[in-house]
């Protein structure tokens, strides 16, 4: 049996995706920013939506490439319910690129099969010493770069937001995750749409990033 080992502190290692870039969020008409944690709530048509990037979301994921997380929050205060779904948030480059959302069941396919799983966030570790010894030993004779292990997939489904109608009064919140390096690039936006509206129409909500380097 392999012995265990005493949980050690690797939140570097689950914040190294994105620590090369600071993310900030651009104030837009009926926003207002919350530079505690970079935030920006947009209030329109009396629905109240929060976006900020998520560090933690996959970065600790044994990825082959990179994905971004954003918090979503939601909340509806109308006396009618709103829907929204996967097709509704759409990210797009400062050359025009879009980008679709990555679901967690496919981020599921981009996992590697071959890692290992650490403790699961936010208790950082690993739970053998081979897998320690591993690491180590990656990072002094191959490579400059981290060695990713793998968190418990389902976390990624855990922390997901929903694609659900939000009625009256309440809320929705979660993780939207997509397939781009911020490192790459100097400004994107967050595009929102109501559940069945033209991509070809204004989107509901607009949040735009830039990346500081």
């Amino acid at each position: 049996m392999k012995q265990n080992l005493v949980l050690m502190s690797l939140v570097a290692l689950l914040l190294a995706g994105c620590s090369s870039v600071k993310i900030l969020p651009e104030l837009v008409a009926n926003g207002r920013i919350n530079a505690a944690d970079n935030s920006q709530t947009i209030t329109y048509n009396g629905i109240e939506m929060t976006v900020r990037v998520d560090d933690t979301g996959v970065n600790s994921y044994n990825l082959e490439t990179v994905v971004m997380s954003f918090f979503i929050s939601i909340r509806n205060t109308t006396d009618r319910e709103i829907s929204f779904s996967d097709e509704s948030y759409l990210l797009v480059d400062e050359s025009g690129k879009q980008y679709s959302v990555l679901t967690p069941e496919r981020i599921r396919e981009m996992l590697k099969k071959d890692s290992y799983y650490l403790v699961p966030y936010p208790y950082v570790g690993f739970y053998y010493l081979e897998d320690y010894e591993k690491v180590n030993a990656y990072n002094r004779f191959n490579s400059s770069l981290p060695y990713y292990y793998e968190l418990y997939p389902q976390d990624i489904f855990t922390r997901a937001l929903q694609a659900s109608t939000v009625i009256p009064g309440m809320k929705a919140e979660g993780l939207t995750y997509f397939n781009i390096d911020p490192a790459d690039h100097s400004h994107f936006k967050l595009l929102v749409f109501r559940k069945g509206a033209s991509k070809s129409s204004p989107p509901d909500f607009s949040f735009p990033f830039k990346t500081v380097k």
